[in-house]
């Protein structure tokens, strides 16, 4: 069951706060009831886990905005190449800018075909932007 098909539950969280959630699994477990959820909460909420990849997590970006992109650099040529991988948000990218999808920034710059911006240090394919 994916995550549209999912049924919409309402969960209550400690505190008494409801929030939209989805139901995907449930299981009586020792005589009481175990539902698996997922719900939206906004991200200052969530802190990351010392260890985890978050590098595969799917990221849907408003507007269809993507996480990386290829600055090209003035001396930029098909022969030579000259270009800078930043993240989206990044200040300092600017001039004409290539979106990039995770893997396609991460071969660019394993390759050599671009270097990570000094400034937003962006690493594709791992747990840290």
């Amino acid at each position: 069951m994916n995550e549209q098909s999912a049924p919409r539950v309402a969960v209550t969280l400690p505190g008494g706060r409801a929030v939209a959630g989805r139901l995907h699994a449930r299981r009586q477990d020792a005589g009481q009831w175990l539902y698996e959820v997922s719900i939206e909460v906004p991200a200052a909420a969530v802190r990351p886990v010392d260890g985890e990849d978050y590098g595969q997590v799917p990221t849907e970006r408003a507007g269809g905005r993507p996480e990386w992109v290829l600055q090209a650099l003035p001396q930029d040529t098909p022969d030579q190449r000259a270009l800078v991988l930043h993240s989206a948000d990044c200040w300092a990218a600017q001039g004409r800018l290539t979106p990039a999808s995770s893997s396609e920034a991460a071969i660019f710059v394993q390759h050599g075909w671009a270097t990570a911006c000094d400034v937003c240090k962006p690493t594709p394919g791992s747990s840290r932007r």
